[in-house]
């Protein structure tokens, strides 16, 4: 009984230590906070929501204390402005995670690392992964994926008087579909492998359900609430969590060690992938490449899949609750490429008013609403407050694509209001960045734009989309890693085009 009784007083002590540290110094405005847990009671399940009433209450900057970590809380477009771009040397930094320390040998990875090693495996990932070279060799591969998506739908729309959208694009029951499509996109880059989809042997399948189980179980980890991210680093061997982080690393560390050992073992391929140039570069240290490769997998499930699967989810749910702009995507379809064909990268930048909508949903509609957190790595000011080194810094983009300062109709679907204004996804204007800014802005931005481009264009240009007859169309926001509807949509289907079959060269 005596020891948790001198942690509880290790606790206090810090506690009241940091607060007379942080006393003398000008922070921004914060909330009304409690012992030890600070702030944490103001957060719900949907905390972009709470970050966002609060921002309300008290400004585009303010202070919260996390059990003992301090953060900042950005929610204005010029803030975070000032700092992701005017201050990037200072907030460019990941603050500590448990999943970076287990899951990623020690911050050996690429998303969560810091200092000269983010640096090159950046340069490698942008150079190598995400090149022109290289997303144009997929360009194919991306075209036969959605061809079979549109004829699962086609064939689902005949047996089926109503479509759930989200069991043809979510389920992993290793047919091809949205999601897939860019996870073995993504996996054949990494590793010259494709895990789902047709003609696949039973070993493949039996490989396939492993990774994807193991990635499942990492993400799930990632999401969990881990004591240690909250209390100073000589505390965080109190955290719960970290047995299971251990058997979920050696389950990883065995997966990924046969797919290296197989992967030196055939040498000869007519393309490099992306293994091939890590273990040219960096093959002396096993533990980095099956860091990067891990690192890499989970955020292909976060960020290249079911980011794309939700915004086109999202986007769809919109169109068929705005059957006129539905109209308006599907005239210029119609006018850009005609009822004799598939829509092709190549027209995308001809499909303005597409474009628009992608934009608004992705505004309105983030799969992301709060950007991946920021660190201080030194103390600064900001808007003329102080910022304590290693503060946590949360960008709400939630917060800042809803600004009644910023947008004129906040709430409202509605892309024409990109016609009046020029903002771009890409990190320079700082009222649209779904993607982040500045130096640790997402590297795989281009490949998920593509995506999203291709399979709506598709699936506007395929079919009518309507609403079924008595539905109520439910716009609230599921919890999970990714903010999808949170209930799925269900749409009645009828074909646009008179030959589906053959345009999309598949059986009817």
């Amino acid at each position: 009984m005596e020891f948790p009784v001198y942690l509880l007083v290790a606790l206090v002590v810090c506690f009241l230590g940091r607060s007379l540290l942080q006393s003398r110094k000008r922070l921004p405005p914060s909330p009304w906070g409690l012992p030890l847990i600070g702030h944490v009671h103001h957060l719900s399940r949907l905390p972009h929501q709470s970050l966002q009433n609060l921002s309300r209450k008290l400004g585009g900057i303010m202070y919260l204390r996390l059990g003992m970590t301090p953060a900042i809380v950005i929610s204005s477009p010029d803030l975070a402005k000032e700092a992701l771009r005017s201050n990037d040397s200072s907030f460019g930094f990941r603050p500590y995670l448990l999943v970076g320390e287990y899951l990623t040998y020690n911050f050996k990875g690429i998303g969560l690392s810091n200092g000269d090693h983010w640096k090159n495996m950046r340069k490698i990932c942008i150079t190598e992964l995400f090149s022109v070279k290289r997303m144009e060799s997929f360009r194919g591969l991306r075209l036969a994926e959605v061809s079979h998506l549109v004829s699962r739908l086609a064939q689902a729309s005949k047996s089926q008087s109503v479509v759930n959208v989200r069991e043809l694009v979510t389920d992993f029951n290793f047919n091809i579909h949205l999601t897939v499509l860019t996870f073995n996109v993504q996996t054949r880059i990494l590793m010259s492998k494709r895990f789902f989809g047709e003609n696949l042997s039973d070993d493949e399948l039996a490989e396939a359900r492993v990774f994807k189980e193991l990635i499942d179980e990492s993400v799930k980890f990632a999401f969990q609430f881990h004591i240690s991210e909250f209390v100073p680093s000589w505390l965080k061997w109190i955290d719960w969590n970290i047995p299971q982080a251990k058997r979920v690393a050696a389950k990883q560390d065995e997966f990924l060690q046969k797919i290296i050992d197989e992967h030196k073992a055939k040498k000869s391929r007519p393309t490099k992938d992306f293994m091939d140039i890590l273990l040219e570069q960096r093959g002396d240290d096993q533990e980095v490449v099956k860091a990067i490769l891990m690192s890499f997998a989970q955020e292909i499930l976060i960020a290249g899949m079911d980011t794309s699967a939700c915004t086109v989810e999202w986007a769809l749910l919109e169109l068929v609750h705005n059957p006129e702009v539905m109209k308006k995507a599907q005239e210029e379809l119609d006018v850009v490429v005609g009822r004799n064909r598939m829509v092709t990268e190549t027209d995308f930048s001809k499909l303005t008013y597409l474009e628009a909508v992608i934009k608004e949903t992705l505004r309105l509609h983030p799969p992301v609403p709060i950007l991946v957190p920021h660190m201080s790595n030194k103390a600064c000011v900001l808007a003329g407050f102080d910022v304590p080194k290693g503060a946590t810094t949360i960008i709400n983009f939630y917060s800042i694509s809803r600004d009644p300062n910023v947008w004129e109709h906040p709430t409202k679907f509605w892309p024409e209001r990109f016609g009046q204004i020029t903002a771009d996804v890409k990190g320079q204007d700082f009222e649209l960045i779904p993607f982040g800014a500045g130096r640790r802005m997402c590297p795989g931005m281009s490949l998920g734009l593509k995506t999203v481009h291709l399979v709506l264009s598709n699936l506007l240009h395929s079919f009518h989309w309507e609403r079924v007859p008595g539905e109520s169309y439910n716009l609230d926001e599921g919890v999970g890693s990714v903010t999808w509807p949170k209930s799925p949509l269900q749409a009645q289907l009828t074909p646009r085009l008179r030959n589906l079959d053959v345009i999309f060269n598949f059986a009817q």
